[in-house]
């Protein structure tokens, strides 16, 4: 893996750790491409928002009382 990524590589990625974890050097190449990039870490906060958004909707969904 090397360390200068691109942005379709570093999306790649991202999305992947949806699934599996990253490699130490995996996570560090992204980890350098999110510093030196502007367009990535938006998209990389929108990831966030949506994971936490969908946690979220999944605890009240279990934890709401079933209808009469």
């Amino acid at each position: 893996m090397k360390f200068d990524l691109s942005c379709k590589d570093v999306t790649h990625l991202l999305l992947d750790a949806e699934d599996r974890t990253l490699s130490l050097r995996e996570r560090l190449a992204v980890r350098f491409h999110l510093a030196i990039c502007t367009l990535c870490p938006p998209f990389e906060r929108q990831l966030r928002f949506m994971r936490s958004a969908m946690g979220r909707w999944k605890a009240y969904a279990e934890h709401e009382p079933p209808e009469a």
